[in-house]
């Protein structure tokens, strides 16, 4: 039994005494001789209280395999006399009353969750009235340094405080889902809820805002070119060169109505708003966009404004159409010109993806096709003997059969490029001093990973991938990006997603540069190579916020 023992007791003194302290409540007719009478003072008991670790708690694993729970608990004997009022055994991240399930006679069990990294400190705490008697044990909770991660869901309430007040949708959230709980992010692995420090929280509906607030942004920062633009759909904008290019007279970019090389035909604006498919309304409002670039701005159309382009196309397709369309737009480098990619929900709920061009006169053209938004199988970029495949090495040729080495990248760069991608779903403008998906030297997908990514979004119209299960494993990227403090590795499959921790940084390199997919069974790196961690600073850090807060009352409220 180990025990450390401080007495905090009651006896109408205070008194210093070798060895203890006791500490009692101020009896004021002994302390003051006026208020003598004929009766003693009542006596009070004194309360007294032992804790001892009764048993430390096994080293965690690696990776949860249907072990016992119960190996991973620390276990205290607490005893009390003096009939205190209450019992209570805490630490920094509990408080356990002896009215809790978690009490066993003079047993408390303290479930792993409930306990941070290292070596630490409980104390029992037996109170009466203003009187309280302390002890102390201290306890153990070992974990491994590399560990698979379990993916929680986990409300954010500052994101969804930030949708209420700057939503122009009024049930944004409801919309969208409410709060979401079942994913492949969050079904394809679950450790015990027990356990704490593998936990990653995350959640997944108000981190659509992240994405949906690109929108908003750029609408303050370049009016002209976003805000404007959107708004001037279905109106008469009494500016008659913003009408001129509606009808056709100024710009380069043909509507759908055009016939021959002197007639760029006019947008119609009840065929757009009409529109069952993302490509019909893309085919009137991306030319439109292209004329209104042209003529409105000093520069026009300008290949790296693409993360300017993707939110103001979406915005202006989702506000001014009637058949409930879906758009998602985001922008991708292509090697020195800047695309993007634009997926659509159409009105009979097929799906599907193209190719976003950001300048009028795109270098894939064709005589029969400009290529300004075609389908993802369609597009130049993908085609060896276009001049755009050529010209520009595009992400989405990653670990792709087809792909030829038409460009001076090698095969980290090209991986990096290829989780930008995709990565871009979930968020496309980032402050400056942010970490980016594709850039981060702290969190690295494995090459298995990257190539099934990349390869369902280049055979996305012909496979049955759903959407918002890229979208939604895209947002994980994301938000482990964010996370600098911590060495994350994605491995798996689209199907399967995998999370873990590393402690070692050259690991994160190692599993960028693996050309061979030495890494792409992470679950036996895991089991090889769980390298325990005893560090009393090292606190888990894998909830932000409020969120380590409200997964903390999960654990206790499991208990």
């Amino acid at each position: 039994m180990k025990r450390r023992k401080l007495l905090l007791g009651a006896t109408g003194l205070l008194t210093a005494l070798a060895g203890c302290n006791t500490i009692t409540e101020n009896n004021e007719d002994t302390a003051n001789p006026n208020n003598a009478t004929e009766t003693s003072p009542t006596k009070r008991t004194e309360i007294t209280v032992s804790i001892s670790t009764e048993t430390d708690p096994q080293q965690l694993p690696s990776i949860w395999e249907d072990q016992n729970i119960e190996d991973f608990q620390a276990r205290f004997t607490v005893q009390a006399t003096g009939q205190p009022d209450s019992v209570t055994v805490s630490n920094e991240r509990v408080e356990i009353n002896n009215t809790s399930e978690q009490w066993n006679g003079n047993t408390v069990t303290v479930q792993p969750g409930q306990m941070k990294k290292g070596e630490q400190e409980f104390t029992a705490t037996a109170s009466s009235g203003n009187n309280q008697a302390q002890d102390t044990a201290p306890a153990v909770k070992a974990t491994p340094g590399n560990y698979k991660v379990d993916v929680v869901p986990q409300r954010n309430e500052e994101l969804r405080n930030q949708i209420s007040q700057n939503s122009i949708q009024d049930n944004y959230i409801e919309e969208r889902g409410g709060f979401v709980t079942s994913d492949p992010v969050f079904d394809t692995y679950s450790s015990h809820e027990q356990l704490g420090f593998d936990k990653f929280g995350i959640d997944l509906v108000a981190y659509e805002w992240r994405h949906d607030n690109d929108y908003i942004d750029l609408a303050e920062a370049q009016p002209t070119e976003v805000r404007n633009f959107v708004d001037s759909i279905g109106t008469d904008t009494g500016n008659s060169e913003i009408e001129a290019i509606k009808n056709g007279e100024q710009g380069i970019s043909k509507y759908p109505n055009a016939s021959g090389r002197r007639d760029g035909g006019s947008f119609q604006l009840e065929e757009f708003q009409e529109a069952t498919t993302l490509g019909e309304a893309l085919d009137w409002v991306h030319p439109y966009l292209f004329n209104w670039q042209i003529i409105r701005t000093d520069e026009g159309p300008v290949s790296t404004e693409d993360a300017l382009y993707a939110p103001t196309l979406e915005r202006a397709i989702e506000q001014n159409t009637n058949q409930g369309l879906e758009v998602h737009a985001w922008d991708v480098e292509t090697l020195g010109h800047g695309t993007g990619l634009i997926y659509g929900k159409n009105a009979d709920g097929s799906e599907e993806l193209r190719f976003m061009e950001t300048v009028a006169t795109p270098v894939t053209a064709t005589a029969d096709d400009q290529q300004l938004h075609p389908l993802i199988e369609d597009s130049g970029y993908l085609e060896p003997g276009n001049d755009g495949f050529q010209e520009y090495w595009h992400p989405l040729r990653f670990g792709w059969e087809k792909d030829e080495d038409t460009s001076s990248l090698g095969f980290e760069n090209k991986k990096r490029s290829a989780v930008s991608a995709f990565g871009g779903m979930s968020n496309s403008l980032h402050a400056e001093e942010n970490p980016v998906p594709g850039a981060s030297d702290t969190v690295a997908p494995t090459t298995e990973y990257v190539v099934d990514f990349t390869e369902k979004l280049r055979n996305f119209n012909q496979n049955d991938t759903d959407f918002e299960t890229l979208y939604n494993q895209s947002k994980v990227l994301e938000k482990m990006v964010m996370d600098e403090n911590t060495n994350h590795v994605i491995y798996g499959t689209t199907e399967n997603p995998q999370y873990a921790v590393v402690e070692d940084d050259s690991l994160i390199e190692d599993v960028w540069e693996d050309s061979s997919g030495e890494y792409d069974d992470f679950n036996q790196f895991l089991r090889d190579n769980p390298e325990y961690s005893m560090s009393v600073d090292d606190v888990d850090a894998s909830l932000e916020g409020e969120e380590m807060d409200d997964f903390s009352q999960q654990v206790l409220a499991g208990a």
